[in-house]
């Protein structure tokens, strides 16, 4: 199941309630327009997450990572190809894999040299997080060993991260106001309050919790849920 709506922006109360927070006025909404383009999801044509890219784009990053993989995983392509000098090589960690992929990356198609200009501070601590955030990194790439299908997939994935990280910030989809929907979410409460029906018992105006089916197509009250789950025979264990 795909879905294509991502919160782009919120205008808040400029006061906080019961709860400590500010409650959102209005939410704004990036509507996907679910089209086909190379290099995301189904849902996610726009590259909100990463910019999408063309298959000329791909072939010469592909083109890069053979070039780089020789020289990053050096102890491994050595032992392969049999080499008397394999055992003084070393492989890159995975700290090592994400840097000097990075600085290949930002000296490709430019005058640069990967070895050259410093990176700043800024992509440093990039680099940092994406090699050791606890919840999502990319060690579990080096729990075995780095094979050249690996390396290639592994570099694919950095390189979606460099182009998210030097994306301006006006070029984000969340800016495509053609693909907008506004949410005002005082009439969307008025509405659940005073006006909707429960699909079950039929009474107008919902003063607690409403329950949808999976396709939203119908909504009923917190009683008529109960009621019904009431109903539903224990299922044995």
């Amino acid at each position: 199941m795909y879905d294509p709506m991502t919160v782009a922006h919120e205008i808040r109360y400029p006061w906080k309630n019961k709860h400590g927070y500010r409650s959102s006025i209005f939410t704004i909404w990036h509507v996907d327009p679910e089209k086909n383009t190379l290099g995301t999801r189904r849902d996610d044509s726009c590259g909100w997450s990463s910019p999408p890219y063309t298959q000329e784009e791909k072939d010469k990053i592909v083109k890069l990572a053979k070039d780089q993989y020789s020289s990053l995983f050096s102890k491994t392509v050595a032992y392969a190809e049999g080499k008397s000098y394999a055992y003084v090589c070393y492989n890159q960690d995975c700290y090592g894999a994400i840097y000097w992929t990075w600085r290949a990356l930002k000296a490709h198609g430019k005058k640069g040299w990967q070895y050259g200009k410093p990176l700043s501070p800024k992509e440093l601590d990039e680099i940092y997080k994406l090699a050791t955030n606890p919840v999502d990194n990319f060690q579990w790439h080096f729990r075995d060993e780095m094979t050249y299908q690996k390396f290639e997939d592994f570099f694919l994935l950095i390189w979606k991260c460099f182009r998210r990280f030097n994306r301006p910030w006006y070029k984000h989809p969340r800016w495509h106001i053609h693909h907008w929907r506004i949410q005002f979410r005082p009439w969307q409460t008025f509405k659940r309050r005073w006006l909707e029906k429960c699909s079950i018992c039929g009474k107008r105006g919902f003063t607690g919790s409403a329950y949808s089916d999976w396709n939203g197509t119908k909504i009923w009250c917190d009683k008529c849920n109960e009621a019904t789950m009431k109903s539903v025979p224990p299922q044995p264990i």
